[in-house]
């Protein structure tokens, strides 16, 4: 196992935690605390463009390590590696799943989020606001989805 390989599962493992754990601070920790606050359109904005910026260079991280991880294990990026065995589906699967997760954030973070927080502003019952809540929750299951895939491929039980 070379050097690289550990370096490349340690960056990929950070940059998951790292995703994962934005999703989960700004429902959890960041939205309750302002509910109230005067400001809270602003903050609101203000640390969604902050978490865009940062996250979208940590799905970069995550694109690039995930294939490091399979170049540096020695994987074969080869049509029949990924359908011919159970590894190689569940690897399948995984890469399905975080283009679909990519969509997603894209839509959520350049069309859905600006709406919602146009709405905010305007209206006294946003309809984005809801689209962007779901959207985002949709984001977080599939983020721990491949989270779990991959734990499942790095322990040997697929």
């Amino acid at each position: 196992m070379s050097i690289w390989y550990i370096i490349s599962v340690y960056l990929h493992i950070i940059a998951a935690a790292f995703w994962i754990g934005g999703m989960l601070f700004l429902p959890l920790v960041l939205l309750p605390n302002i509910k109230n606050h005067p400001d809270r359109i602003l903050l609101l904005y203000k640390t969604g463009m902050k978490f865009r910026f940062y996250g979208w260079i940590v799905i970069v991280l995550l694109l690039l390590t995930g294939i490091g991880n399979l170049y540096f294990k020695g994987i074969p990026l080869e049509l029949s590696f990924f359908t011919n065995n159970d590894y190689g589906k569940t690897v399948s699967y995984k890469v399905i799943l975080f283009v679909i997760m990519l969509l997603i954030s894209g839509v959520h973070d350049f069309y859905i989020g600006n709406k919602a927080l146009e709405d905010l502003q305007q209206n006294q019952n946003p309809k984005f606001k809801m689209i962007a809540r779901w959207t985002g929750r949709l984001n977080l299951l599939l983020a721990l989805i491949i989270a779990f895939l991959g734990v499942s491929l790095s322990r040997g039980w697929v």
